[in-house]
């Protein structure tokens, strides 16, 4: 299949998103090595950056991680000194966690992200805005279709015996 080409099949058009996966996990992957970070580490605080102080729950609800797993990933971040663990301002019952300031972290974010970004400007700069709206629609049904599979495979590791069925998005519309 040449770039840019329409998969012709089924097995291509997996093939294409396989090759498109590895490509994202890989990246995030040496984005999270350079700041000594595991990219699921890296990717936990993307979401606090995007959402600001969230409780633990919150945290698993945009990874699809089990609630355990957070716990155990913010260990490892306050630990490491990138994360605090906080009471809530609003209600002093919960616990949120929040990013602490870190200048060498966002040195090096800069530097891996400012390019990134300017690339991922030019590569959408060649699609008119039906084609771009077609390609949002793409990445959200997809986002959805990775966290709803991520929870169902977390799921799996705690009851092997569990159904695959539930929590799957409807991809269809």
């Amino acid at each position: 299949m040449s770039q840019g080409a329409l998969p012709e099949n089924q097995a291509a058009g997996a093939l294409l998103g396989r090759k498109f996966a590895t490509a994202l996990v890989v990246f995030h992957e040496a984005v999270g090595k350079l700041v000594g970070l595991s990219s699921v580490e890296r990717k936990c605080i993307d979401v606090l950056q995007q959402l600001g102080p969230v409780t633990a729950g919150t945290i698993a609800e945009h990874t699809g991680l089990t609630t355990g797993a957070v716990t155990g990933l913010v260990d490892r971040l306050e630990n490491a000194g990138y994360v605090q663990r906080a009471r809530d301002p609003n209600d002093r019952r919960k616990v949120v966690v929040r990013l602490l300031p870190n200048e060498r972290m966002d040195a090096l974010m800069a530097a891996a992200f400012g390019p990134f970004v300017e690339d991922m400007a030019n590569t959408a700069a060649r699609y008119d805005d039906a084609e771009l709206r077609a390609i949002a629609d793409w990445i959200t049904r997809t986002t959805d279709t990775l966290v709803a599979n991520t929870r169902r495979i977390m799921n799996l590791e705690e009851d092997p015996d569990a159904s695959a069925q539930p929590g799957r998005p409807d991809t269809r519309h």
